[in-house]
């Protein structure tokens, strides 16, 4: 196995036949702009039950596929039933043995015959994008249970999952300072709630469920459960004594409690028992008894700056959702500030709300951002 290191990792299309609502001829998603430029923000739009959240699970599921070396199933319904196929490719640069090569990398998951790809990639297609090549990696369904590996022979893919596989104990770095490479999809539910959690006799100083490196990272309702929650990650943080704890505070006091005299989020943690104390107005409470809307950006901006990499897709379902109009744009807006800070990083964000669509013209330049968009419109599926 070869020294690899990922420079960059970016989606360029995605396509999609017999999936969730896509159930007509294959479907696909540009995720360039107008210059070919793979975009860093990324907004789909719909009405509802038209398919956004089924676009961000296909990109999440393929990059968990990507890390796993002998998966036994898909984990979406239409895949492990033998109907649907997808295919996702990403415009990757990275240095391999002894040289930087820039290829047009190919994920596929489902129904696919040997040599049969949704989208093929000829010497026009690549040079479109400035590639030198084209690689295929993934799995295709033999039989119900059985995956079977597309990708044996190339010694570019094997060596590029094996080092995936291989790092799964390692973690990104220090809160909003990655040193990992490698890349990694965080996917969010539309569901970000933070639940009260169970009984304090429950609670340890103990490893949080998602701090190795993965390549998917699905972050859900954790439900009462201390392993997944926010609180368990914050105590680890400070338990660390890196610095992770106090940068990741004042990440969420300076962003979503505006920097506010009256709202912030303790410095210290309690120890009886153990949990992040938040301060209101002089009273103090738990995580949990925050309202919706800052639930949502919490559960964002900690599981962001704790699991990035340097090459890190953020997957958000309904960025909009529980929040007013002004944190609407607040939210927007510090995705904006993400992508600037963090270059490598890709937003994907589903949306219904007009309110966030207004601030998002496309035709507009902002500095750092390459903006795109797509609106899945009933009957063009």
């Amino acid at each position: 196995m070869s020294d690899i290191t990922v420079y960059d990792f970016q989606p360029l299309w995605l396509t999609l036949d017999r999936i969730g609502p896509f159930q007509g001829s294959p479907y696909e998603i540009d995720f360039t702009d107008d210059q070919d430029r793979p975009c860093n923000l990324f907004l789909l739009m719909s009405e509802n039950g038209q398919g956004k959240t089924t676009v961000l699970e296909c990109l999440a599921l393929l990059m968990r596929q990507f890390g796993a070396l002998n998966p036994q199933r898909f984990g979406l319904e239409d895949l492990d039933d033998g109907k649907g196929r997808i295919q996702l490719d990403v415009l990757t640069r990275f240095y391999w043995q002894g040289r930087d090569h820039r290829v047009v990398l190919s994920m596929v998951a489902g129904n696919l015959g040997e040599e049969t790809f949704l989208k093929v990639w000829d010497e026009e297609s690549l040079n479109r994008y400035g590639a030198e090549g084209w690689h295929r990696t993934g799995f295709r369904q033999r039989a119900p249970g059985r995956l079977i590996e597309i990708d044996r022979q190339d010694d570019l893919v094997q060596d590029l999952r094996r080092t995936l596989a291989d790092s799964c104990s390692l973690t990104p770095g220090a809160f909003a300072n990655a040193t990992l490479s490698l890349p990694t999809a965080l996917y969010f539910s539309a569901y970000r709630d933070i639940p009260r959690l169970e009984e304090a006799s429950e609670r340890a100083i103990v490893k949080p469920e998602h701090w190795a490196y993965r390549t998917a990272h699905e972050f859900a309702p954790h439900g009462t459960n201390w392993i997944a929650s926010l609180d368990n990650l914050l105590v680890w943080l400070a338990w660390l004594s890196d610095g992770s704890f106090e940068a990741a505070v004042k990440t969420i006091n300076e962003t979503v409690f505006d920097k506010s005299p009256d709202r912030y989020l303790d410095t210290q943690i309690r120890r009886v028992p153990p949990e992040a104390i938040v301060h209101s107005g002089g009273q103090t409470h738990r995580l949990d008894r925050l309202s919706s809307g800052e639930k949502n950006l919490i559960q964002l901006l900690l599981r962001i700056g704790a699991h990035s990499t340097r090459n890190t897709w953020v997957l958000v379902d309904e960025l909009d959702v529980h929040l007013h109009v002004r944190w609407q744009h607040k939210a927007l807006n510090l995705m904006k500030v993400l992508v600037r800070r963090q270059p490598g990083t890709t937003v994907i964000a589903a949306t219904h709300s007009v309110e966030i669509l207004e601030a998002f013209p496309v035709d507009i330049a902002e500095s750092g951002l390459i903006k795109g968009g797509w609106i899945i419109e009933p009957g063009l599926r």
